[in-house]
């Protein structure tokens, strides 16, 4: 299997080395958004499991400046 991967490699950098400054450039672009995109699902499969959490626990009825007071007042020892 890390043979394939190899050659794949290979031939992506050939294919990559006979493009203009200009394509590899866009190339560059595309890949940048391949990977924003990867991280982009992980923030989405965390932001659904802290979802699944707070209602597991019942506090999904909190908003953002709730939650913000609730660690402030616990931070000044309320």
């Amino acid at each position: 299997m890390a043979q394939a991967s190899e050659l794949e490699d290979k031939v992506i950098l050939e294919k990559l080395r006979g493009l203009s400054s200009e394509r590899k450039q866009e190339v560059l672009d595309f890949l940048e958004f391949l990977e924003l995109r990867e991280k982009s699902k992980g923030w989405l499969e965390f932001d659904e499991w802290a979802f699944n959490l707070a209602k597991e626990r019942g506090f999904d009825h909190l908003t953002e400046e709730d939650v913000a007071r609730i660690v402030s007042d616990f931070r000044e020892g309320r």
